[in-house]
């Protein structure tokens, strides 16, 4: 067989048997490039210095109106500078090694970067330490006998022990985490109910309000109906909710100094080469053309009299599902859950950083029969 002088940027044309062959022989052991695996990599941080603005297209609508003849020198130099601080220009980052870049429409360049200083951890749940948390068990060894224990079911059968058989077995099992626990006070804190003190405590934001909402309703088959069908109200005495301008204040006030919550939206875009015209990438809410428009409206609209604050959109997620409440039964709730879009889905949809949030709970409606 002919030898092969491999070039890694020539290696995709070689066949994967010959590719093999090659790297037994190789003393490198370094894989072809088809077969690396590279980590993900953010879009370029923004630059220390300001880029060459780009007047925007579209700047704003309401600019300040006066007249010439009654504006002199002085003032008509400070409108000048009051129009221009104010005109939207656009800012693109260079691109990655992935050929993404990022595209601001702004007055000036974001101050803070929120993935800046992102990291393989912030956005994988890989293990990568020692410690876990099986609260309230102390370590995994009684974590593992207790989930055994409650849920393995109510009758212990054959099967049951040999799951047993194979969590003692585990040679990462240590008996010796398990002979001196307090069983009885792990079993108080979980059979301990504590939505119950969450639901009476007025600092945790639930309250509950009764709700009257219109049903459609209809006669069964066979059923004679005196008022008819139609629209019927139904009310539920005890919705469960919370505020959610409260739940705004507390997120963005609660956020650190190296958060990734991203306040200012951005157009994200992929080039391969500079002669190729960039491909618009959809991903993060913050990068879709709803909440940059929703930005645009709102940075273009009249502001606060005497605020100079920032004017930021904040983009809520409304999810919901039925939850059983008991083993045996039909009792359930339908819980509302809430998400931030400025949050990156990379880090929603990680349970560890614990960013959703309960918003309601609401009630199963019963079928009414008119008998």
């Amino acid at each position: 067989m002919v030898e092969h002088s491999l070039d890694v940027a020539d290696d995709h044309q070689i066949p994967l048997l010959e590719c093999r062959q090659w790297s037994q022989r190789s003393n490198r052991g370094q894989l072809p490039a088809h077969f690396r695996d590279i980590v993900p990599q953010p879009p370029p941080p923004l630059p220390s210095t300001q880029l060459e603005p780009i007047i925007s297209p579209n700047p704003p609508s309401a600019l300040i109106h006066v007249d010439q003849d009654q504006m002199d020198t002085s003032s008509s130099s400070s409108l000048a500078a009051r129009i221009g601080s104010g005109l939207r220009r656009i800012f693109q980052t260079p691109r990655n090694v992935f050929g993404l870049s990022r595209r601001y429409e702004a007055t000036e360049l974001p101050s803070f970067d929120p993935e800046e200083q992102i990291a393989l951890q912030d956005l994988s749940d890989i293990p990568n330490s020692e410690v876990k948390s099986f609260y309230p068990y102390p370590n995994r060894s009684a974590f593992e006998l207790g989930n055994w224990h409650w849920n393995g079911g109510a009758q212990k059968l054959q099967a049951s022990f040999r799951e047993l058989i194979d969590i003692i077995g585990d040679p990462e099992f240590q008996s010796a985490d398990v002979r001196s626990i307090n069983w009885d006070k792990i079993n108080e804190v979980l059979g301990t109910d504590e939505d119950t003190g969450e639901w009476l405590d007025e600092d945790a934001g639930w309250t509950q309000t009764p709700v009257t909402i219109s049903i459609p309703y209809q006669s069964c088959r066979g059923i004679p109906s005196e008022s008819g069908a139609g629209p019927r109200n139904y009310t539920v005495e005890d919705f469960r909710h919370r505020n959610l301008v409260s739940i705004i204040k507390e997120k963005v006030s609660g956020l650190s100094e190296n958060h990734q919550f991203h306040f200012e939206p951005y157009e994200l875009y992929w080039q391969r080469d500079s002669g190729i015209d960039p491909i618009r990438v959809q991903g993060e809410v913050y990068t879709s053309p709803a909440f940059i428009d929703a930005y645009r409206e709102l940075q273009d609209s009249p502001g606060e009299p005497g605020c100079d604050l920032p004017r930021v959109v904040v983009a809520l997620m409304f999810w919901s599902d039925a939850t059983q409440l008991t083993a045996f039964g039909n009792a359930k709730l339908w819980p509302l859950y809430l998400f931030f879009g400025n949050d990156s889905k990379y880090c929603r949809c990680k349970p560890t950083c614990h960013l959703c949030e309960h918003v309601a709970y609401f009630q199963t409606v019963s079928r009414l029969y008119r008998r």
